[in-house]
């Protein structure tokens, strides 16, 4: 008896060492296309890079909502927002939901996240340590945590830095981009307050990449690179009006980067679209371990093989974040349906971006008359029920073709699609709106605790750092 437990004990050790680790970068609101790899024009990101070179960079990677914490949670359990019980901003995920953490745990991993957390303290329980930190610090702490683990054990580390999350640091990187350098996207107008703001974001985008080459290093050193599933996402678009907390690509769509030379080919795009909702089940998948709360499915082949076929359809919601919403998307290779069930109020932008120097320059050029169509929408009150776009010719879903008839038949067939995926996935809209956080030029309201309070201690100043 004893001797059978003995080699139980030896076979469950065995099957540890022989177990890959996991690491997972997750930047906080890094744009789409926002790195060198994907052809940005100013951005130099060679450590971020590295590990699509020497792996797979994922052209066509959509997120399933773009809000801070609701994406996280839907990472991380495989589901959809709305079925993870925390789809509107700063909801604590609930500790009956099934996380990748929880799942390795399990599985006798050593689980440890870096930086954010913005996943509720129940969540907790399921790591070793929850390393907090700002985001200049995210290399450092990452290393102490690196050099602590057990040797024995295969590791889970959630590298969650603050950067590019506003407030923007003014010394992120010895030498700062300059404004008139950088790349202005269609939805945002020309003005030197927005042009200081992008290049101060870019800053921040340098920085993590910078801490990614350390962390990268150090995996090297341990030897343990190769040995380790390595993916690089973001959690939504980047923090300016018409990105974060939208469903355009510019709000859910990510650079989505993976390394691990045993099973993914070097140097390789694999252009299928690919789901956040599939990215835990394909992990589970390499560790050998079934993903039975997920709402979405192993997409392992797509990792094998650039030429796999990915989804035919990706889905996307917008919920509670600063202001009422309830938006649906669903998104195809060339077309886009969105539908904004509140229509009433205009789109607007996230709280973090009405505070910015961004929005000053916006409303300034607003006041000049010099916005085009397509930024004064950002304003525009009520908006359209639904929005189609073909991003065949307008990939930057700039002019909605709903009422064209050559566009009608492929619309019914996406209000379709759309239409299935609420009923399958038990998508439905609460009895009443949930009330606005924030007046429109944005100060909190008395009933949104605990950021009024901490608005009026700091005299009327908010700090979005601590979101």
């Amino acid at each position: 008896m004893l001797f059978r437990a003995f080699l139980l004990s030896l076979c469950f050790a065995a099957s540890l060492a022989a177990a890959p680790n996991f690491l997972i970068f997750i930047a906080d609101d890094l744009g789409e296309g926002d790195l060198s790899i994907y052809g940005h024009p100013v951005l130099e990101t060679p450590n971020i890079d590295r590990i699509g070179r020497e792996g797979m960079v994922f052209d066509r990677a959509f997120l399933t909502t773009s809000s801070c914490s609701p994406s996280r949670s839907s990472i991380l359990t495989g589901r959809y927002p709305h079925s993870t019980g925390a789809e509107d901003l700063h909801m604590p995920l609930p500790a009956e939901q099934t996380t990748f953490a929880r799942v390795l745990r399990g599985e006798g991993y050593h689980n440890v996240t870096v930086g954010k957390w913005h996943l509720g303290e129940a969540e907790k329980a399921r790591w070793a340590q929850v390393a907090e930190c700002a985001g200049a610090d995210t290399a450092r702490v990452a290393l102490e945590q690196l050099r602590a683990r057990p040797k024995d054990k295969p590791f889970f580390f959630w590298v969650a830095s603050k950067d590019p999350h506003r407030p923007f640091d003014s010394d992120a990187i010895a030498q700062p981009h300059r404004p008139e350098d950088v790349a202005l996207p269609p939805y945002l107008p020309d003005h030197p307050l927005i042009r200081k703001d992008l290049a101060l974001y870019y800053d921040e985008v340098t920085r993590f990449d910078e801490h990614v080459g350390q962390i990268l290093g150090e995996l090297e050193s341990q030897g343990v690179l190769d040995e380790t599933v390595i993916v690089f996402l973001s959690d939504n678009g980047m923090p300016f009006p018409r990105a974060k907390t939208t469903l355009y690509d510019s709000g859910i769509r990510t650079p989505l980067l993976v390394r691990y030379p045993s099973l993914v080919p070097k140097g390789k795009l694999q252009t299928g679209l690919f789901s956040v909702v599939d990215l835990i089940p394909t992990l589970l998948d390499i560790a050998g371990v079934e993903a039975s709360a997920s709402e979405g499915g192993s997409r392992l082949a797509m990792w094998r093989d650039p030429e796999a076929p990915g989804r035919d359809a990706i889905y996307a919601e917008a919920n509670w974040h600063d202001f009422e919403q309830f938006t649906r998307a669903v998104r195809t290779p060339r077309y886009l349906l969105v539908r904004n069930y509140y229509w009433r109020k205009p789109l607007w932008n996230s709280v973090d971006s009405v505070n910015s120097i961004t929005w000053k320059g916006f409303l300034a050029v607003a006041r000049a008359g010099g916005l085009t169509p397509p930024q004064k929408f950002l304003l525009q009150e009520p908006r359209p029920f639904e929005e189609f776009y073909d991003l065949q010719v307008d990939p930057a879903s700039l002019e909605n073709v709903v009422g064209r008839p050559q566009y009608d038949a492929e619309l019914n067939r996406h209000r379709t699609l759309l239409d299935n995926w609420r009923v399958k996935t038990s998508d439905a809209m609460p009895d009443e709106p949930r009330l606005d956080g924030w007046t429109r030029d944005g100060r909190p309201l008395p009933h949104n605790q605990p950021w009024y309070d901490n608005y009026i201690k700091a005299g009327g100043r908010s700090n979005f750092e601590t979101f």
